[in-house]
């Protein structure tokens, strides 16, 4: 049993993996541009996404990224060869055998990847916020769930005068940062929680309320955060059900999630609360933890 889990879970991973590059790519090269700082992340990206490393068409990506990083400077030929490479790259990945690009899950990984490499430089410019524009209106699909739904209403607003302000811009990149768990700001490539869905502005109660548990958490094991609310007359369930009052992330993303920032708890908890009208609340391990009692 624990092998064909191993085996569900590499599958799964490295699927989810090879989604997120072909779009990373594409968020890279969506202004025409190949940054420093963009060749900086995607060289750290590569040497975190172990599972698909042992590729080769993966394994020869990084190579040739460390290289062009190893002297401390990019020339603009070295810059012009990776773009084309890039190109090339992502024609190779389509062509590996098995590899699931084509369902729902799969658009999701991609929007994923694109939002990692739109902000792998850390800033939006107007070319890639009409890209995203652009993508998100081709995938109709993508545009009326979570995360295209909140981010698709975001990118309208913005584009709706014709004018893209710093604001404006500053404000998606911060939806974009909250979906991906890519905070680059403070040093994160890859592997925090989303926080695109969190209701920052609720008041939390314990006593008697029902709480239940995703993510990794900074404070410990799941089961240690559980005894806390415990202690606190909280109630805990193991599942997403419309009786629950708050769904806590941990402020990590657990790495067998079915989406890199995400998985199907978060999924089904803001099905019922944005489709269904439920009273639940999604709360971060932050906010859960500042609500505790002082002791």
């Amino acid at each position: 049993m624990e092998d064909k889990l191993y085996v569900f879970n590499y599958t799964q991973n490295r699927d989810k993996l090879f989604n997120n590059l072909i779009s990373i790519i594409d968020g890279i090269l969506s202004d025409g541009v190949v940054k420093d700082e963009e060749i900086l992340y995607l060289d750290t990206w590569l040497l975190e996404a172990g599972e698909i490393i042992q590729n080769g068409v993966i394994r020869g990506l990084s190579s040739r990224v460390s290289k062009i990083l190893a002297d401390g400077a990019v020339t603009e030929e070295e810059r012009q060869e990776l773009k084309q490479h890039l190109l090339d790259i992502q024609r190779d990945i389509l062509d590996i055998p098995e590899v699931d690009f084509f369902s729902k899950e799969s658009d999701l990984h991609l929007l994923n990847g694109l939002c990692k490499g739109l902000i792998s430089d850390k800033a939006l410019s107007d070319e890639e916020v009409r890209y995203l524009d652009w993508w998100l209106t081709q995938n109709g699909a993508l545009k009326n769930n979570y995360p295209g739904k909140e981010l698709f209403k975001l990118v309208k607003e913005i584009l709706n005068d014709g004018v893209i302000t710093a604001e404006e811009s500053q404000t998606l990149h911060k939806a974009l940062v909250d979906f991906t768990g890519c905070d680059l700001e403070s040093g994160v490539v890859d592997g925090l929680s989303t926080k695109l869905p969190v209701d920052s502005d609720t008041d939390i109660d314990l006593e008697g309320k029902i709480f239940c548990l995703t993510g990794v958490f900074m404070a410990g094991k799941r089961s240690h955060v559980e005894d806390i609310l415990k202690r606190c007359n909280g109630l805990i369930s193991n599942t997403v059900t419309k009786k629950i009052d708050y769904l806590v992330i941990g402020t990590l993303s657990s790495r067998d999630w079915r989406f890199s920032s995400h998985g199907r708890k978060i999924e089904k908890a803001i099905s019922y609360r944005d489709n269904e009208g439920v009273g639940l609340k999604v709360i971060s391990e932050e906010m859960l933890f500042d609500a505790l009692p002082r002791p």
